[in-house]
């Protein structure tokens, strides 16, 4: 190999291991947000009645549930992506790598299936 074919080998080797760790972000981030929901949930519930008197919270643990699904989200985000990350790393090896969408897909689909969840869940709260 010449030292040109190294430096490009090496350029993906490190792009790899970049895309891993933005994937590793972006699953912290969606884990935050669960916590949050679930924690933020718990307070509401535990705030005396005579700070919110003139708000009623839902009676539902869905927040909590969403919540949950988040923070399941995004460890799921994180297997996947070191999953890939893995599969990735033994594809350049054997210099047959093959572009593939399905993890975004079934995160972003995941993702849109709570937000919608949780819009749905804002929408009825503000109406009881």
């Amino acid at each position: 190999m010449s030292p040109k074919n190294d430096q490009e080998a090496m350029n993906e080797y490190l792009s790899n291991e970049r895309t891993l760790l933005a994937w590793l972000r972006t699953g912290i981030g969606i884990m935050v947000f669960g916590f949050v929901a679930v924690k933020f949930s718990l307070f509401l519930k535990q705030l005396p009645a005579k700070y919110i008197a003139e708000t009623v919270p839902p009676n539902s643990n869905f927040t909590i549930y969403l919540g949950i699904g988040l923070l399941i989200a995004g460890a799921l985000t994180i297997l996947l992506s070191y999953l890939r990350y893995i599969h990735t790393i033994k594809l350049l090896k054997k210099g047959k790598y093959q572009y593939s969408t399905a993890m975004l897909t079934f995160i972003t689909m995941i993702l849109f299936v709570l937000s919608i969840l949780l819009i749905a869940y804002l929408i009825i709260a503000a109406n009881a």
